[in-house]
């Protein structure tokens, strides 16, 4: 077989299965692709977490501040407002007595009013609360832990209730936020602070706040793993492609290794058999010559048997022909050509053994009649193989139709010239469709089964294809695709 065979034999390639060891640098990123989405996922969680921690100490600062800057104004209004006036109006101060507790109560509330403070109280050194905007408060025991033992020594400190310890996804508690601030005497007539007389406990109500800062903690989160999700989408789409790419590429691989090994041995079946062939086509010459020239001399009794010698000399050149034709390289001398002219010399030639044998022609060309590019004299033994065939199954059941079409088509961007050859006859068997190629395989009880192999040798040195099949009568299918010109 000569290397122009090859692309014939790709038309037909063995089944192969992907190599395993190919594949597994795809199934490597694959696992990776899966890990990388879970660990990403993770750090997202992470990231979402520390951000959200970050931006929560943030508003407790900022809210810190802002009761600091609410005590300030409270404690300035307070003395001047109602220590000064009680004082001066009932010579010291008791809450417990109604006008007072009104006018403190007054006080207090134009001071927060429109500053979104839940609730505010004034504790005593011991820790009882002796005003509260909420009266039910009053005359209780407030907080004595360490942030109002802070306030009596004279600094601030806040406290979050309940704790932030992990801000939690997917809910939302009420929160709030106690500043306990000492309040003290501005009446020193110096620029020092005096100690602290009573300590202000200001709530403030921040679970919107952190409402706020949850929303952005879901909406960062939903964000990155929408994008990780959209990119590991991406990346399991390349690796599934290319995990496929490779299966198809090592299937060709494998293929192509098959194909190379048969290639090998039919070049060196082809080598012997044109070795062979050619020993014994020179003596079956003289054999059939001296058959001749004996059948001339002998007596009329005799000339038979050297009848049969010649048919048979004959018939032996003729299977020599076809082991030359198969063993000999396939140069095409490619030109442009109208197919339906070789198809009607082989048609010609084929008429006397068409009508012996019960065959009729049916012709459907093409009436562009589109040139393709070809060598008429291969292309006519290459047809001339394949109506062989056709004509002689149909003999075995006693006649039919040969349908030979043209016609046009496109396949990945380059135009084809498409014949069609189809008969009556009893097709071909399922299990010898895989080896109509192979060099000496025949259904016949005649024949070398070259044939088809002659043909796709000669198809496949015009780079053209060459498809075996059933044809939609039940008979046999042979399509060939030769390049337009």
């Amino acid at each position: 077989m000569t290397p122009n065979n090859q692309e014939a034999l790709l038309l037909h390639p063995p089944e192969a299965e992907a190599d395993p060891a190919q594949q597994k640098p795809f199934q490597l990123v694959k696992y990776f692709s899966v890990t990388s989405l879970v660990i990403i996922l993770l750090f997202t969680m992470a990231i979402s977490t520390v951000v959200s921690q970050r931006a929560s100490q943030l508003v407790l600062h900022k809210r810190e501040q802002y009761a600091l800057l609410l005590a300030e104004n409270l404690n300035h209004q307070v003395m001047v407002r109602f220590v000064v006036p009680a004082l001066r109006d009932h010579g010291g101060i008791n809450v417990g007595q109604p006008s007072q507790f009104s006018l403190l109560d007054a006080v207090v509330k134009n001071t927060i009013h429109s500053f979104q403070v839940r609730q505010v109280n004034i504790l005593d050194l011991d820790g009882n609360i002796i005003y509260s905007t909420q009266p039910e408060f009053i005359s209780r025991l407030g907080s004595d832990g360490e942030p109002f033992r802070q306030a009596v020594a004279g600094s601030h400190a806040s406290v979050l209730e309940p704790p932030l310890d992990f801000l939690e996804l997917g809910g939302y508690r009420p929160m709030v936020l106690k500043t306990f601030i000492p309040l003290r005497d501005e009446r020193r007539l110096t620029s020092e602070l005096g100690p602290a007389r009573a300590v202000f406990e200001i709530t403030l109500d921040v679970g919107e706040d952190f409402k706020e800062i949850w929303r952005d903690q879901l909406f960062i989160v939903g964000m990155l793993v929408g994008m990780m999700v959209l990119l590991f989408v991406i990346l399991r789409t390349i690796v599934i492609r290319g995990q496929r790419i490779m299966g198809l590429r090592a299937a060709l691989q494998a293929s192509l290794e098959e194909q190379l090994h048969h290639s090998e041995r039919l070049a060196a079946l082809g080598r012997m058999i044109a070795g062979v062939a050619h020993e014994i086509r020179n003596p079956l010459g003289i054999v059939r010559s001296t058959a001749e020239l004996l059948g001339s001399r002998v007596e009329p009794k005799q000339r038979p048997l050297a009848q049969v010698i010649v048919e048979e000399s004959t018939r032996l050149g003729r299977i020599v022909t076809e082991f030359l034709d198969f063993a000999r390289p396939q140069t095409p001398d490619l030109r442009p050509l109208v197919v339906e002219q070789v198809l009607e010399r082989n048609l010609a030639a084929l008429a006397p053994e068409a009508q012996r044998s019960g065959v009729e022609v049916v012709r459907r060309y093409n009436n562009r009649q589109a040139p393709a590019l070809g060598d008429a004299d291969l292309l006519y033994r290459a047809f001339l193989n394949v109506f062989n065939n056709a004509i002689q199954a149909m003999e075995e059941q006693g006649g039919g139709r040969l349908t030979v079409s043209t016609s046009q088509a496109e396949s990945n961007g380059r135009q084809w010239v498409v014949i069609a050859v189809e008969d009556t006859g009893p097709g071909f068997e399922p299990e010898a469709a895989g080896r109509l190629f192979d060099p000496f395989f025949t259904t016949k009880e005649q024949g070398t089964g070259l044939g088809l192999s002659i043909v796709s040798s000669i198809v496949a040195s015009h780079r053209g294809r060459v498809e075996v099949g059933q044809a939609a009568g039940g008979g046999a299918r042979v399509e060939v695709r030769l390049r337009a010109a």
